[in-house]
């Protein structure tokens, strides 16, 4: 027997343990023979993965990349080792999503869709990023990079009244929809979101409320708001709708894989998720040409863009988004997620860390944008043993993910310009 993932359940299949959801449900026992009931059972439930009889999980992904022709495997073996060059693939969840990449990639080529990264090591970047670049001097630390851009630049008002609510231990769910409900786009946005997986539309921010919780609601609202700070920014080295789609991707995969553990904020996750590159952001609007030679140094030195930061700078932009969410009165747990996403070891909180930190890896694994990574980094092993996540949750999280990302993006960004 073996563990498999839900996509890879047939009919006719053996459970080799007792089934349960990921609540805790039992649902079937040991020795029942799976019908197509069964497997849609499992899949309503959320259950990413099962114990078969006579089944690998390696052996299954393998006879599926085995069905692939000689030429499209190859084509798609080359990319994704080029990928996953600096990944550590001894690990079992990287291997996991080398093979989970593979597939996507056969996927996009048999649809006569172009699988590969056109970023990695192409000439035109190269040659962007030569003109980004230009002189090293008066490099200034994170805190004051961050004083700098704060000193020309302030949120939208309606962050400083969500932050007001939030501090005031008289607030009521009443309050913060009336401050919310002011703002018609924010309003809008979180309305008409396909975020909640919701089967009919909310009609009301009380509404939306009520099924989300006080704190929830509020503190999406709060991400939304900060990506309205953002969105007008002139940037020059990097592909702005790449990055947003990214960053949304990131913040879906960390609130599906939060979500599967009982008790914790999907909310929460999802804003972390979201956030977790503006750092990055601040440092290439403020020094856009010390910038440019930090992505070039990466480019070609086949580093982690966050080593070349550091290796030039002398931190990162994770460091920068701490100490900027911190000027902001965000929440501290949120800023510990976002502040130590590349080293979830070092976190106050290895466990929250870790979901932002495997998020952004797969991400960057699925192709799902580009924030000027362009090669899979390597997974913590000790934030995957503290996360205790099944394999199988991470291609249930990414199909989760593929389904909302391009309507969610579209949701968040639209109107551009228009919201300040």
């Amino acid at each position: 027997m073996g563990v498999i993932n839900i996509q890879d359940v047939k009919p006719k299949m053996v459970l080799g343990a007792d089934l349960y959801a990921p609540n805790g449900r039992f649902l079937l026992p040991k020795g029942t023979q799976l019908t197509g009931k069964h497997v849609r059972i499992m899949t309503i439930w959320g259950v990413p993965e099962a114990d078969i009889d006579g089944c690998d999980r390696e052996q299954t992904m393998g006879e599926a990349i085995a069905q692939l022709s000689p030429q499209t495997l190859e084509a798609c073996e080359a990319h994704a080792s080029e990928l996953f060059s600096r990944a550590n693939l001894g690990h079992e969840a990287m291997r996991e999503l080398y093979q989970i990449t593979l597939l996507r990639c056969a996927e996009r080529t048999i649809h006569g869709l172009d699988p590969t990264r056109h970023e990695i090591d192409a000439g035109a970047t190269k040659a962007m990023l030569n003109q980004c670049s230009g002189g090293m001097d008066d490099i200034p630390t994170a805190p004051e990079l961050v004083q700098r851009h704060l000193s020309l630049a302030s949120l939208p008002d309606i962050y400083y009244r969500i932050v007001e609510v939030l501090g005031d231990p008289n607030s009521t769910a009443t309050t913060i929809s009336d401050v919310i409900s002011k703002d018609v786009s924010l309003s809008a946005k979180l309305l008409n979101s396909p975020f909640y997986g919701f089967p009919s539309k909310i009609d009301s921010i009380t509404r939306a409320v009520a099924l989300l919780g006080f704190n929830e609601l509020a503190m999406l609202a709060h991400g939304i708001s900060v990506i309205r700070h953002f969105q007008d920014m002139p940037i020059t080295c990097l592909d702005m709708q790449s990055f947003w789609k990214h960053s949304v991707a990131c913040g879906l995969l960390a609130r599906a894989l939060a979500g599967r553990r009982p008790g914790l904020s999907e909310e929460r996750f999802f804003v972390a998720g979201l956030l977790h590159d503006i750092g990055r952001l601040i440092m290439l609007k403020e020094m856009p040409h010390i910038m440019g030679k930090v992505l070039l140094h990466a480019t070609e030195n086949n580093l982690d863009t966050w080593r070349a930061e550091r290796d030039i700078l002398g931190y990162d932009h994770a460091a920068v988004a701490g100490h900027l969410m911190g000027e902001w009165c965000m929440p501290v747990d949120l800023r510990n997620m976002v502040a130590r996403h590349h080293h979830p070891d070092l976190a106050d909180n290895v466990f929250e860390a870790g979901f932002i930190h495997l998020a952004d890896i797969m991400t960057i694994a699925m192709d799902m944008g580009c924030s000027g990574s362009y090669r899979v980094p390597p997974l913590s092993a000790g934030a995957w043993d503290v996360l205790d996540l099944p394999q199988g949750l991470l291609v249930t999280s990414v199909r989760q993910t593929d389904r909302q990302l391009d309507e969610i993006v579209s949701m968040f960004f639209s109107g551009q310009g228009n919201e300040r």
